[in-house]
């Protein structure tokens, strides 16, 4: 089954409820069961995205009585291309892939002449770094939303982020905290809700998408990592009081089965001015501007029972990046047509100073419910008398 994103319960929009709750403005409607687990005045919020975490693995891999299960509330769509770097960006930011221009891992910078992984910021072809500078904050800047939480008339409100080691997390008013274990995740948000001001916490975890891409959705090892997430989590919520915690997720993943080298498909190749760029399973093409007749027969003919061919302007009139102004770079980002996954199977091209790379046991970036069903979960915990009140007008 496929699944589009909805704008109006997505990753924005838990974000969107989060800035109403501190009193800042969006553009973007909230989401009703956040606002009224919020309806309560909380010292303390602690929102937890576990990359990869979709519907279906959620579903499948943790029991009916497990601690998450038990405290789901209700689903959410990712955004489109459902991929980390689209999603992750929308939660620092509250606006969507369409208005802050990062759309997937893999970007063709026309600035630096180069295609750029944009979280290492390396080559996508040679892994070597491609400046002094970061390619990507430097050319799509961003504001996150810790300024406006710092701000917030709620009144001493301190914004925290916890994430993995060398992961870049973007600071605007925010204490930034390194975690190589989920294990220091809890001491760290244990020692941080303790503290006598108001704090939110965003924590960004890579798992269980590291480990689903190596063994698979549906392994012994991604089934090992979610049990032990949710064991963790429990363990964090036994241990606070006047804090809401809210867990959630950046996309899901799907299983691969075939990768399709379209660098061997002549009939599509010499249709391309140059490599296909975002996503294995999202991916953008400019086409010569003579043989796009060409270009979309053959992409029917090799690609039509596993990925669907939009063009530009169909991406931008259905509002499948969001809402908004188009950041000037998403245009460029969009190429001229997006090959979209809807089935079980990925596309790569690979130029001939590439490295090889090892295909991944699981994938995400397309339309299938596996990768764009993502659960929303929130756990109250405990209010003591002092914080016990509604929530300020």
């Amino acid at each position: 089954m496929l699944s589009y994103p909805d704008y109006t319960i997505c990753p924005v929009n838990v974000i969107a409820s989060v800035r109403k709750y501190y009193r800042a403005h969006t553009n973007y409607p909230t989401i009703p069961k956040l606002d009224k687990a919020l309806d309560k005045f909380y010292k303390n919020v602690v929102l937890i995205v576990l990359d990869g975490m979709g519907k279906t693995m959620f579903e499948r891999d943790l029991p009916d009585s497990s601690f998450l299960r038990k405290n789901y509330a209700d689903d959410l769509t990712s955004v489109f291309p459902s991929t980390t770097a689209a999603a992750m960006t929308s939660y620092y930011t509250g606006v969507s892939p369409k208005e802050h221009g990062w759309l997937g891992w893999s970007l063709f910078f026309k600035e630096f002449c180069r295609m750029v992984d944009v979280f290492p910021n390396t080559d996508s072809y040679t892994g070597t770094p491609v400046s002094n500078l970061n390619a990507a904050h430097f050319v799509m800047p961003y504001e996150t939303i810790y300024k406006d939480i710092l701000n917030s008339i709620i009144g001493d409100v301190q914004p925290f982020t916890i994430a993995q080691p060398g992961m870049y997390i973007p600071e605007n008013g925010n204490f930034h905290k390194v975690a190589d274990k989920f294990e220091r995740v809890v001491e760290l948000v244990k020692m941080i809700c303790a503290s006598p001001q108001n704090t939110f916490t965003f924590v960004e975890w890579n798992s269980p998408d590291d480990v689903a891409h190596r063994n698979g959705c549906y392994s012994e090892e991604t089934s090992d990592c979610l049990l032990n997430l949710n064991y963790r989590i429990k363990e964090l919520c036994d241990g606070l009081t006047d804090t809401l915690v809210i867990v959630t997720a950046d996309h899901g993943l799907i299983d691969i089965t075939e990768e399709i080298r379209i660098d061997h498909i002549p009939e599509i190749a010499e249709c391309l001015v140059l490599p296909p760029f975002v996503e294995n399973r999202a991916a953008a093409c400019y086409v010569k501007y003579d043989r796009k007749t060409d270009f979309e027969r053959a992409v029917r003919n090799y690609l039509g029972n596993d990925f669907l061919l939009l063009s530009r302007n169909e991406i931008l009139s259905k509002n499948i990046l969001g809402n908004g102004e188009p950041h000037p770079k998403t245009i460029d980002f969009i190429g001229d047509y997006m090959i979209c996954a809807i089935g079980n199977k990925s596309i790569r091209f690979q130029p001939l100073n590439a490295k090889p790379k090892r295909l991944q046991k699981a994938m995400h970036g397309g339309f299938t419910d596996e990768e764009m069903l993502i659960p929303l979960i929130i756990i109250p915990t405990k209010q003591t008398k002092e914080y016990k009140q509604k929530r300020l007008i």
